[in-house]
């Protein structure tokens, strides 16, 4: 009765405690949460122009390229979107963004602002929504873009897209890989990639290949990233084949160009992500599932010699057993039907795979490569998402052979990230940033 008699005479205390409680909250919690710590009134500054800062924090930096051969210019787009089913299912991940841009009537909206503005002659999409499917290709077809959808297996709803300007390129071919293996447990995850070797439509020999993939989000299991990775670079190394050529008395492969896109989930520096980059990777001494160096207080067994079975047909160099003995009997010329020797399995596909297997192939050691020499358009100090602190997970990665990098869309670092509202919000339409680069393809 004397609290009911305190707050009727003193409302005026009621408020103000009231208001310092949730302060309190807001101080506590935003310790937790470093994106938020300098942000006020969800996210926002008062005069504070989002959009101005992500211009002056994104600009576009111009590689210096003396090349003086004929070039062909074009321009790739890399982007996250976040499905807006995930984003539902996994709501408490953004209680710090304003309720009106979670809605996906808003964000679609800004994404296709962002699509036009940066004009890009490639996108490359992952966590497109299938019920959203028809809204990209309606838009994008608008544009003046064609493209290629692959959803996730199983119930999942989204997947990855790539959507590529018909004014511009021919489609030669298209491979999507599943990294769902029946039967095979570190191959048990339903993530998927496209591969696209595209053309100039103005000089249709002169191909590249060009792929995205989202790879599995779970922090600790890099053995299944490592597993999926490698499986994607044995279809991207099918397709990309044009040939051997004499160096030195062997037998060297030759590739188109390649520029491999996505949400990979690997910072820079993790096993996976070296790699990657260097070409090779010892892993066989490594922790299992986190793929840490092993040390005296390890608890974790190590990998072994063998990160998928051998049944699957890919040798330790990212490459199908069989094609390998395809192009042996074929003067090593690539044989348009050598999708039917893989003995990957794909859930679209016809049985009509030839049965037999080689037996002759390096599997099994310890050891993993793959034959391109990649490198990154953004280093290390870069951020394109918030996964707990600001970081790096999505990536442009191209072969340095006939592609140069001309220009790219800056990724802020760290301190310029702490001025960003939680994504997505008023400017950004998802938790990601989008990648852009242009190249050019020295042609012959």
């Amino acid at each position: 009765m004397t609290l009911l008699l305190f707050l009727c005479i003193l409302p005026k205390y009621l408020i103000n405690y009231v208001y310092w409680i949730i302060y309190i909250q807001s101080l506590v919690f935003s310790g937790g949460h470093p994106q938020q710590s300098c942000s006020k009134r969800n996210g926002y500054y008062s005069n504070f122009n989002l959009k101005n800062y992500m211009n002056y924090i994104r600009p576009f930096v111009h590689v210096k390229n003396d090349a003086k051969n004929k070039l062909f210019d074009f321009s790739v787009l890399s982007y996250n979107v976040l499905a807006q089913d995930l984003l539902e299912k996994n709501a408490f991940l953004y209680d710090w963004s304003n309720v009106k841009v979670l809605n996906w009537d808003f964000r679609k909206n800004l994404l296709l602002n962002e699509i036009k503005e940066i004009n890009a002659d490639i996108i490359c999409f992952q966590e497109v929504q299938e019920s959203h499917l028809n809204w990209f290709s309606y838009n994008l077809s608008n544009l003046g873009y064609n493209g290629v959808y692959k959803k996730r297996t199983h119930d999942h709803c989204d997947g990855c897209a790539i959507y590529y300007r018909n004014n511009k390129f021919i489609l030669k071919e298209k491979v999507t890989v599943e990294y769902n293996q029946p039967g095979v447990n570190i191959l048990d995850r339903h993530n998927v990639g496209i591969v696209l070797r595209l053309s100039p439509r103005h000089n249709d020999e002169a191909s590249f290949v060009v792929s995205t993939t989202h790879i599995l989000y779970n922090k600790k299991r890099h053995d299944v990233k490592l597993a999926q990775v490698h499986l994607l670079l044995a279809e991207i190394e099918r397709v990309s084949y044009k040939g051997e050529k004499k160096v030195d008395d062997t037998n060297v492969p030759v590739y188109y160009p390649i520029i491999l896109t996505g949400d990979f989930n690997l910072e820079p520096n993790t096993a996976v992500y070296d790699f990657l980059i260097n070409g090779t990777l010892y892993y066989s001494n490594l922790q299992r599932p986190t793929l840490w160096s092993l040390n005296y207080q390890s608890t974790r067994p190590s990998m072994g010699n063998e990160l998928i079975p051998k049944s699957l047909g890919i040798t330790e160099n990212s490459q199908h057993a069989n094609i390998l003995d395809l192009r042996k009997t074929n003067n090593h010329k690539r044989q348009t039907n050598d999708s039917l020797y893989s003995e990957l399995y794909h859930s679209e596909r016809k049985n009509n795979q030839v049965p037999t297997q080689s037996s002759d192939f390096k599997c099994g050691t310890g050891n993993i490569y793959h034959n391109f020499k990649f490198s990154s358009v953004y280093n290390n100090t870069s951020c394109s998402t918030y996964h707990d602190r600001w970081t790096i997970v999505d990536y442009i990665f191209y072969t340095n052979t006939d592609i140069n990098l001309r220009t790219y869309m800056k990724l802020p670092n760290i301190a310029e990230c702490q001025r960003i509202p939680a994504m997505p919000n008023r400017v950004c339409p998802s938790d990601h940033m989008p990648l852009f680069a242009i190249f050019n393809y020295l042609i012959d």
